[in-house]
């Protein structure tokens, strides 16, 4: 420990003295003695058994780590501090894989290099070319990323929401377009405050804007998205750390790769790019998501690994055309918890180290109690105020409303499902819950149509809404009483099935000339034309048609989207549906 005032000899460096929102020096002594870190919702001092003692002074003629210690007291968690490594070899500023920055370096390293020069063997710092300089500018980037990451947060937040309720297709798309150019700001060195606001609010929504006039172009859009972030990652992981919406170094908690803000933000995207591809995206995309996600040279998101797998798990149930049963959700269940040790495996067989393949390399005691910590962390942070509070309990008023929406969306049922996982294994579940619930509405509200004018704000979706249910209404008008005039002629009876085709709505999608003139939908195929769909098909006409309403997925007609019509129509008594069949099916004269 140095003299406050003084210099460490050796080779610099930055450490952050805590994790969370306050340090405190006697939290940073017992972290220091531990090689632990405790984050401070929990009281920020680290238990267990000593593993360096901290003497105030200079070593002479030995190795030695020196560190600069906070004041007495409590205090913002907004300043750090210098640490040295006075050794043979040591010279310049420090670095370690922990944090993948030059310049900075960890509690759990300091300790580790103590330990490990006392007993002459390889510490886990390294020393790299630079000078005091590079690291007074480091310490002015961190400062200033601390500064405007809270504004930026919350200008992504209200821009996100705006686009969910006005411009849905954009919504979807605007996490990966706000990361993408967190990260353009970060490699041009642009800083300024109202600037750096500016352009996450207009930029991202920009492009997402852009990405989004063409359905089409989603799914390759968010595929060189997942390949350029993963690169980014990869290669430059101090781009995305140093971020505003990077990872936070400066909070000490962590210091590379995706946080769970970012994993929420990026999981709209994902899923409605593979619900919109179909199967055949499920595999390249969902793999490369994975990869970016769980990746410990990249990602390094062991919660994130275990959330995507369980959304692209419920995709594949969805998609695929037999009935979803309890059995089936075990078994997809099962085959994300064998995925998710499989690739941990991999990665740590292939030389990868993060705190997720130590967690599983401990076994199932190290496991449980990792997981146990995060729930102490979770439930500290949802609780830690009244703001909070509200906040977690109003998004979860907002997922549940949205958990009962009918028709069932695919990309909607992956999102509750992936959240309430990340609930379980994350340990921000405000920032979690709240991106996800945003993200949920921009599902909810996605209209998967191509080159279909986008709805345009909360008004002109009630409008919508009120317009559906009267064409609802249409189909259920009642007995109609006869007045007691002679008629002559004959009435014609209307076929059964018009009224369940007009109360299921199926002209707001089709088109459809004896249901009237309100069958005028164009987003699905026009069903004048089935029988010529059906010898497309080579199927004969009725089973076709039947198995169209049951299981759309079975056939698709060229020109128009997959997983747009509800599945839940196979769920008509037999009676309706041979009525329903029947009025597509015979002419109608």
């Amino acid at each position: 420990m140095v003299p406050a005032g003084q210099t460490p000899p050796g080779a610099l460096g930055l450490y952050v003295a805590g994790a969370g929102g306050t340090i405190s020096r006697a939290g940073a002594i017992a972290s220091l003695e531990r090689g632990k870190v405790e984050n401070a919702l929990l009281g920020g001092k680290p238990g267990g058994n000593v593993e360096v003692d901290l003497v105030e002074g200079r070593a002479t003629g030995q190795p030695a780590v020196y560190v600069q210690l906070p004041p007495p007291g409590t205090h913002p968690n907004t300043k750090r501090y210098l640490v040295s490594v006075d050794a043979p070899g040591y010279t310049g500023i420090l670095t370690s894989g922990s944090t993948r920055i030059d310049g900075l370096v960890t509690l759990p390293d300091i300790t580790q290099a103590a330990v490990a020069l006392a007993r002459g063997r390889t510490t886990d710092i390294r020393a790299v070319a630079g000078s005091r300089a590079d690291l007074t500018r480091l310490d002015e980037r961190l400062s200033r990323v601390h500064h405007v990451r809270g504004w930026t947060f919350t200008v992504v937040v209200l821009t996100l929401l705006v686009l969910a309720l006005v411009q849905a297709r954009a919504g979807v798309l605007f996490g990966a377009a706000a990361v993408t150019v967190a990260l353009w700001l970060e490699w041009t060195g642009t800083t300024r405050f109202w600037e750096v606001l500016l352009l996450m609010s207009l930029a991202p929504a920009a492009i997402a804007c852009l990405v989004s006039l063409r359905l089409r172009w989603i799914p390759y859009a968010v595929a060189a998205f997942f390949t350029g972030f993963l690169l980014v990652l990869a290669l430059r992981p101090e781009t995305h750390s140093l971020a505003v919406l990077g990872a936070r170094p400066d909070g000490g908690g962590r210091f590379y790769g995706i946080g769970n803000h970012v994993e929420t933000l990026l999981l709209p995207a994902l899923l409605a790019a593979v619900v919109l591809g179909g199967l055949r995206w499920l595999l390249p995309l969902g793999g490369l998501a994975l990869v970016t996600v769980a990746w410990s040279k990249a990602g390094a998101d062991g919660g994130g690994l275990i959330v995507y797998a369980a959304a692209l798990a419920v995709v594949l149930l969805r998609l695929d055309p037999a009935r979803v049963t309890w059995r089936r959700a075990a078994l997809a269940a099962a085959g994300v918890i064998a995925l998710v040790f499989a690739l941990v495996g991999i990665d740590a067989a292939l030389g990868g180290a993060s705190h997720v393949t130590h967690a599983v390399g401990g076994g199932p005691g190290s496991l449980s109690g990792d997981f146990g910590h995060r729930l102490h962390i979770s439930w500290a942070s949802a609780t830690r105020s009244a703001v909070n509070i509200f906040l977690f309990l109003a998004s979860l008023a907002l997922l549940v409303w949205i958990g009962t929406r009918r028709p069932r969306r695919v990309a909607v049922d992956a999102m509750l499902v992936a959240l309430a996982v990340s609930l379980l294994v994350n340990d921000t579940p405000v920032e979690v819950i709240g991106l996800g619930a945003l993200g949920c509405l921009a599902l909810l509200r996605f209209e998967p149509v191509d080159s279909r004018p986008m709805r345009r704000g909360a008004v002109l979706t009630a409008v919508c809404a009120a317009a559906v249910l009267a064409l609802a209404a249409c189909g259920s008008e009642g007995v109609t009483t006869a007045t007691p005039n002679t008629v002559v002629g004959t009435v014609k009876q209307e076929a059964p099935g018009k009224a369940i085709f007009t109360t299921q709505g199926c002209g707001a999608c089709h088109t459809y000339a004896p249901a009237g003139p309100d069958a005028k939908g164009t987003i699905g195929p026009d069903l004048d034309k089935l029988p010529q769909y059906a010898q497309q098909a080579k199927q004969p006409l009725k089973p076709f048609v039947t198995k169209s309403i049951v299981n759309p997925e079975a056939y698709v007609q060229p020109g128009y989207p997959h997983n747009v019509m509800p599945k839940s129509y196979g769920s008509l008594s037999a009676s309706d549906l041979k009525d329903l069949v029947d009025f597509l099916t015979t002419p109608q004269g």
